[in-house]
């Protein structure tokens, strides 16, 4: 087997991934079988499917109404804030059900283009939540010593861009890996996984660990107590 991204990371993270319960659909499936908005790329033929069960007594004619409105809060200036609001609402319009995760609808794909006018960029995998595109994976080969350096400066480029806004501004996650074992002497982060959130200018990765009586010493309780990352699109 060749030794590259696909091989030695992508995969493997599709298939834990398939493990965490998200079928895997190909971007031609979405095309051919799927209703996907290009201008955000929700898909919403399960959109509007989940948000009726969800929400009975919604009317057609709402939905399509509050599709709008996401859409015009995903261009917001505000690192996805309303956004977020409208997904973690528990009163009104539900988009998500966080008391039966098994209700919602998981599936991920992989080069799925984000593209606004002539600008466009492609995730390596895209994790969507009842039809949204709530997180976003980066793979790189291991061994690649800049490997990770230089992703964390693309998605720098992007948060700059503001074409790409409506994109990022879904993300509640941005998840990077070069599937290798974290580099403890290291300053910068070179190699493991890592993570960050949206933002205008800059990522700050942030690492993985096991809660281990090691990685607890000398922590001040503020960093114990938040030491669990629960991430919807994870569960």
């Amino acid at each position: 087997m060749a030794f590259n991204e696909n091989s030695r990371v992508k995969l493997p993270a599709l298939l834990h991934l398939s493990r965490l319960g998200y079928r895997y659909t190909s971007e031609k499936e979405l095309g051919s079988k799927s209703i996907l908005d290009l201008d955000t790329n929700i898909n919403k033929h399960i959109f509007y499917s989940k948000i009726k069960e969800f929400n009975p007594q919604i009317k057609p004619l709402e939905i399509d109404h509050y599709f709008a409105k996401i859409k015009i809060a995903l261009d917001n200036d505000d690192l996805g804030r309303e956004f977020y609001h409208m997904l973690s609402a528990t009163s009104g319009i539900k988009l998500i059900d966080f008391e039966k995760i098994d209700q919602n609808d998981f599936f991920c794909t992989t080069e799925l283009t984000c593209k606004n006018g002539e600008d466009e960029f492609r995730p390596d995998i895209t994790l969507f939540v009842n039809g949204l595109p709530l997180a976003i994976i980066e793979v790189k080969k291991p061994n690649n010593k800049d490997g990770v350096l230089k992703e964390r400066d693309r998605i720098n480029i992007r948060f700059k861009n503001k074409k790409f806004r409506r994109f990022l501004n879904q993300s509640q996650i941005l998840l990077f890996s070069n599937n290798m074992e974290y580099d403890n002497e290291s300053i910068v982060p070179i190699q493991g996984a890592f993570y960050c959130t949206n933002a205008k200018t800059e990522a700050i990765f942030n690492c993985f660990r096991e809660k281990t009586s090691k990685n607890e010493e000398g922590k001040p309780n503020f960093y114990k107590d938040f030491s669990y990352l629960t991430v919807l699109v994870l569960s």
